[in-house]
């Protein structure tokens, strides 16, 4: 099943297997959860440990909380670069199995900070320089004990990559980021397209 919050394509392994464990949040809590992660990206602001101590209250272990937050980032970052509305993004979460009330909390507190972080994407692909250093790895990631006993994902490998931009004024920055096979293959596909579109101008 696609989903456009994936970019129109099928939600990744590891995202699936560590959702559930929004399925466990209360609706309160999960619009703190959403704030904070958000205030982090848009702001700056550092909201780990306002994070890590309202999920501990709720019996979640630190790998429960690093996923917990793996999977919300991704959720916000994906629809604002897929420019996802908030009723859709309702209706693909509650498709995923996720409690109506945790998907509206979770999609009203997106949509207060889509714009500014739509915004900081924008100037971040208007930023980028030449590449001038390129390294990648490729790991695995395990599934939360809780979330899924003994189950092994087909395919859960992903690419570590770090890529070095040397920008106009010379100065450099690194940028690191991960990448899974289905996004790997999705980016190809996109950039095949644009090279159709760009080819019939």
């Amino acid at each position: 099943m696609r989903f456009l919050f994936c970019g129109d394509s099928n939600c990744p392994e590891w995202f699936l297997a560590e959702s559930a464990l929004l399925t466990k949040i209360a609706s309160v809590k999960m619009k703190l959860v959403t704030q904070y992660i958000l205030q982090n990206i848009v702001e700056g602001i550092d909201t780990s440990a306002k994070i890590f101590k309202m999920l501990e209250g709720s019996g979640f272990n630190q790998q429960e909380i690093n996923s917990t937050i793996a999977c919300v980032s991704y959720i916000v970052e994906n629809s604002a670069k897929y420019d996802v509305s908030e009723q859709i993004l309702i209706k693909e979460l509650i498709d995923l199995g996720l409690p109506k009330e945790n998907c509206e909390q979770l999609s009203k507190t997106f949509k207060q900070y889509k714009d500014k972080l739509q915004q900081i994407y924008e100037n971040q692909i208007i930023r980028i320089g030449k590449a001038v250093e390129f390294h990648y790895g490729i790991s695995k990631f395990i599934v939360s004990e809780s979330v899924a006993p003994q189950k092994q994902i087909e395919g859960n490998r992903f690419i570590d990559t770090n890529i070095t931009f040397q920008h106009d004024n010379g100065k450099q920055e690194c940028c690191q980021f991960v990448i899974f096979p289905e996004q790997l293959e999705d980016m190809l596909n996109s950039f095949k397209k644009a090279q159709k579109l760009m080819m019939q101008l």
